[in-house]
């Protein structure tokens, strides 16, 4: 078995300076790593369509690139969502609106009954926080009995202060 000063003495060592020079020359065939285009030109053809030319300095080409403007109405779409809430804050909403107590049930499989001024003041509390926060009652509300006592508490204490 060689040694590592053996089989180094025995290898020949590149020549760095022919080297370089190959790898320097293979380079000037390659494209550059960053091109900047100027524009030159745009030009709006009858059915619409923009097309504007670029010319990139480094490489000497020209490049046309189509494309369409943001501003006309016609390319955006606009969607209109209304949410509607699930689970017990939909059946709260909806007891707030009959002016009925009604009844929820929870992921426990219990189920309670629920006056009128709790739903309101709940439904208010849920509608005047952020979404981060609708979540967090979301889960509250549907999850059992005794988390549904903390929001009930807290919404008739915040129900005040939130100018409902």
């Amino acid at each position: 078995m060689k040694t590592l000063k053996d089989f180094l003495s025995e290898s020949k060592l590149p020549d760095i300076e022919k080297t370089s020079i190959l790898e320097s020359h293979s380079f000037q065939k390659d494209p550059p790593n960053m091109i900047v285009l100027k524009r030159k030109a745009i030009r709006i053809f009858p059915d619409g369509n923009k097309v504007a030319l670029y010319f990139a300095d480094k490489i000497n080409k020209y490049v046309s690139i189509p494309y369409s403007d943001m501003s006309n109405d016609k390319h955006i779409i606009q969607m209109h969502e209304k949410w509607t809430p699930k689970g017990n804050i939909a059946d709260l909403m909806e007891i707030a609106e009959s002016g009925e107590a009604g009844i929820i049930q929870f992921a426990d499989n219990l189920s309670m009954k629920v006056d009128v001024s709790t739903a309101r003041s709940i439904v208010n509390l849920y509608n005047k926080v952020n979404t981060p926060n609708k979540t967090k009652i979301e889960k509250m509300v549907n999850k059992d009995k005794n988390n549904f006592a903390k929001v009930a508490a807290f919404a008739h204490g915040a129900h005040t202060d939130l100018g409902s």
